[in-house]
């Protein structure tokens, strides 16, 4: 099973392989108060974008030296935060999610480049859906604020899924219906425990049965440079609240 407590070593090879890891007690009792205090004005959003930006006291709140310990650990040592997003399924916000991948990034202005298409723009942002190696480089890390179980709908994913690369129409179909049981895990999480996934794994999650609340932090890691003249949209404001010591 991806799990451990700690840094583990194997994170790299069965984030290859798998395309998912889960760390448990990541944060300590301590680091997940900060972080809640931290979360205090956003906590009944369902949704935040550029949270990090919007709320730099919860970029100040995280144990950025145990952040870059996994991102060493993962291979991706030169990486820094280009997403962030904060989530809560609750009882007045509780939605169901279809099997997807994660292809879109964000960035800083719209142009013409080969292989990034599908823009669009949320809340002022521009974002687009780059080649497959842009995201085959990249690395999510999911803060658990809540526990996430069967009853408030954990993350399902599909272990091994990223490394069929971008899935469109009948191909995403025929890869769910055809998964073999065992490859399919509900990625159940405590207070604390951080979820590794790759972009491109396919993941879901349910309507939660016990509607209270399931906050998580969402971020995602780069330490590739987009062809100029675009650049990564949070790269640099992140960068100004996300120091690599705590």
């Amino acid at each position: 099973m991806n799990e451990t407590i700690g840094i583990d070593q194997s994170i790299a090879a069965t984030l290859a392989s798998q395309g998912f890891f889960i760390l448990r007690g990541f944060l300590d009792q301590a680091e997940l108060a900060q972080l809640e205090q931290a979360c205090q004005p956003i906590t009944n959003e369902y949704g935040v974008r550029q949270v990090l930006q919007i709320q730099p006291n919860i970029a100040q709140s995280l144990p950025w030296q145990k952040i870059q310990s996994v991102l060493n650990a993962a291979g991706m040592s030169a990486a820094k935060p280009v997403r962030s997003l904060f989530f809560n399924k609750n009882a007045a916000h509780n939605w169901l999610v279809p099997w997807h991948q994660d292809m879109t990034i964000c960035v800083n202005h719209k142009t013409e480049l080969a292989g990034y298409s599908k823009w669009t723009l949320k809340n002022g942002v521009h974002h687009v859906e780059p080649p497959t190696d842009v995201l085959d480089q990249m690395l999510t890390l999911r803060i658990a604020m809540d526990a996430a179980n069967h009853e408030n709908a954990a993350l399902k994913v599909l272990a091994g899924s990223h490394r069929h690369g971008k899935l469109m129409g009948r191909q995403l179909g025929a890869n769910v219906d055809n998964v073999a049981q065992a490859d399919m895990h509900a990625c159940t999480m405590q207070e604390g425990d951080v979820l590794l996934m790759k972009p491109l794994l396919l993941h879901a999650s349910d309507k939660a049965l016990n509607a209270g609340q399931r906050r998580v932090l969402h971020l995602e890691f780069s330490a590739s440079a987009l062809p100029a003249p675009i650049q990564w949209a949070e790269a640099t404001q992140t960068a100004q609240v996300s120091p690599t010591t705590n």
